[in-house]
């Protein structure tokens, strides 16, 4: 049964979450151009989109790898947990300057964590501190390192083909960046289209030297995109992680473009520590993903041993960018 709140979005209004789930950062001028709308209704859109809660706001995507960051992915399953001390954790959690992404989740595990640090003393003292405070709230926990994440566009949104490009965060060489740099994605890290005005207003930098740091910091590869955080719940989709068990590693070039190409995968993991390959998915119901996955395992026979699935609840926090 489709949610009523679905029912008021139209074709202009999903062109334009797509394009922003695209890039985050284009101007009403550019969008209204993409999507042949006036300036005036894209502007009147994107402010309905966001009252009405469509859109949670917008996030910068930086491969902290090449800041010389590691990530590390963190389950944690409670116990004997009142939804009171559940909620003092969770706080907690999204208060912490590593701690770029908090998210809910239902299955063997109810909580993931997404912490980038400098070096592994720095994960072992935020650790630390976390067992400290709470293990006696902790039944199991399990702690991977992420190494990359491909970002695919939600072309699901208008059900056309993706042709942009991928965004991969982590698995690459450190850059050269200096504080300022350093400044600037921390202040677009939490809001993609921040202005340049703004932006020089609080950093007390120029608009000509912010533009130019941002044009270098996109083409070094440390700025990969800026996305919308969409609460694609609203438009009656459910969020699924599939942690796949490959039999073998020598389709996994074939195994990506897959993915990049079907409309329902939005991200694929590759961890240290974790399965092969873990797939995310944004469909109507359990029964679609696991019809994508049957799907799956005849477009590549013999390579899946096993998988098992995580039920995404919600994020709590997300910015892919540990405070500076």
């Amino acid at each position: 049964m489709r949610r009523v709140t679905e029912l008021k979005l139209d074709k202009k209004d999903r062109d334009l979450l797509y394009n922003l789930d695209v890039n985050g950062r284009l101007t009403y001028s550019q969008l209204a151009k993409r999507t042949e709308m006036s300036k005036q209704l894209v502007k009147y859109r994107i402010e309905r989109l966001e009252k009405e809660g469509f859109i949670k706001g917008y996030y910068t995507m930086i491969d902290t790898s090449r800041l010389g960051y590691t990530t590390f992915r963190v389950y944690l399953k409670f116990r004997n947990l009142v939804p009171e001390r559940k909620e003092k954790i969770i706080n907690y959690m999204k208060k912490q300057k590593n701690i770029w992404g908090v998210v809910l989740i239902a299955g063997k595990w109810d909580l993931a964590l997404g912490i980038s640090v400098k070096d592994i003393y720095e994960f072992y003292d935020i650790w630390d501190i976390i067992l400290e405070k709470y293990l006696q709230y902790i039944n199991d926990y399990k702690i991977s390192i992420y190494s990359p994440i491909y970002h695919y566009a939600k072309s699901y949104i208008t059900g056309d083909k993706d042709q942009s490009k991928i965004r991969i965060l982590g698995g690459k060489e450190k850059i050269d960046y200096d504080t300022k740099d350093l400044r600037i994605l921390g202040k677009i890290s939490k809001n993609a289209r921040i202005s340049l005005v703004d932006l020089s207003d609080s950093l007390k930098m120029s608009p000509e030297s912010i533009n130019h740091r941002i044009k270098l910091l996109n083409k070094k590869g440390i700025i990969q995109g800026y996305r919308a955080m969409i609460d694609v719940g609203k438009m009656g989709y459910e969020y699924y992680k599939v942690e796949t068990r490959l039999l073998n590693y020598n389709k996994i070039n074939e195994i990506l473009l897959y993915c990049h190409k079907h409309p329902n995968i939005y991200q694929v993991d590759r961890t240290i520590g974790g399965e092969t390959l873990e797939i995310e998915f944004h469909v109507k119901s359990l029964k679609e993903m696991l019809k994508i996955m049957e799907e799956f395992e005849k477009a590549f026979p013999k390579t899946v041993e096993r998988f098992d699935y995580i039920t995404v609840l919600g994020e709590e926090k997300t910015t892919y960018m540990p405070e500076v």
